[in-house]
């Protein structure tokens, strides 16, 4: 069962930075990041299309080149959850790019996944591109897969390298624009995996059978990742959510706390 850090260990260092990630693959955990597109069309690293929640900066990703962006500094004071404020007081990071965060991981070999979102707005052809130049050059597959596509990205995305693996997030309910319904995506050939994201009801036996009797992989992400959405067991009763993802064959999961889920793991 793979353990997914959601924007690495962001519990004790800045979000996606450079030890926020790799830290989580020291640990045997998976990472799940973010990929935006800067300026001189190269990714970096990062949830937000500005830096200002993150480092105080008021910019956008697309407006700096990816030198430009490396050069900006986390916040030391970050807002995590509506009634958390995380406070770092290690080494100060700065903003990373997809390149530096893979040359680390080709120098250090783990057996751990990467989820790597592909934010819309970098969903061009641009990016797509790009997406397929990077996975050759560091051998990612098997490694890692992007997710959080449109069907259109998709299968454009399986034009280009059918040997990517993608996966499509699935929802009882529409609550972005990259969010699926499982009767709607259950046909569709590019997906390879299934990014199950509840939104209140969507997790149960037959859900996981269902998609596990097409073949595919099928990750879940855990209610604490989404206070933005209201979920009803973001701040308690998640763990219990684990457990019933647990019985029902779930393949992963992505949460905010990977140390406490490994611990509730090895207790079997």
């Amino acid at each position: 069962m793979q353990i997914f850090a959601h924007r690495g260990l962001l519990t004790e260092y800045p979000e996606n930075s450079f030890p926020a990630l790799t830290k989580s693959f020291e640990r045997s955990h998976g990472v799940e990041t973010d990929l935006r597109l800067t300026k001189d069309n190269d990714f970096i690293i990062i949830h937000d299309d500005t830096f200002e929640r993150l480092a105080g900066v008021v910019a956008k990703v697309s407006d700096l080149t990816r030198a430009e962006a490396e050069k900006i500094a986390y916040l030391l004071d970050v807002p995590l959850r509506a009634t958390d404020t995380l406070h770092y007081d290690k080494t100060v990071e700065n903003i990373i790019s997809l390149r530096r965060f893979l040359e680390w991981t080709r120098a250090h070999s783990s057996p751990a996944q990467s989820a790597i979102q592909l934010k819309t707005d970098s969903q061009t052809e641009n990016g797509l591109q790009l997406v397929a130049r990077y996975w050759p050059e560091f051998d990612l597959y098997g490694k890692a897969f992007v997710f959080d596509l449109t069907k259109e990205a998709a299968t454009r995305l399986k034009e280009i390298d059918p040997r990517i693996r993608i996966a499509l997030v699935v929802s009882e309910f529409k609550f972005e624009s990259t969010i699926h319904l499982w009767d709607e995506v259950k046909d569709f050939k590019p997906m390879d995996i299934v990014w199950a994201a509840e939104y209140r009801t969507l997790y149960n036996s037959d859900f996981i059978r269902d998609v596990k009797a097409t073949g595919r992989i099928c990750y879940t992400m855990s209610p604490d990742v989404h206070v933005s959405l209201g979920h009803p067991l973001a701040f308690s009763g998640y763990e219990d959510t684990w457990d019933n993802l647990l019985a029902w064959g779930s393949d992963g999961i992505c949460t905010d706390f990977p140390a406490k889920l490994a611990e509730r793991l090895a207790r079997g």
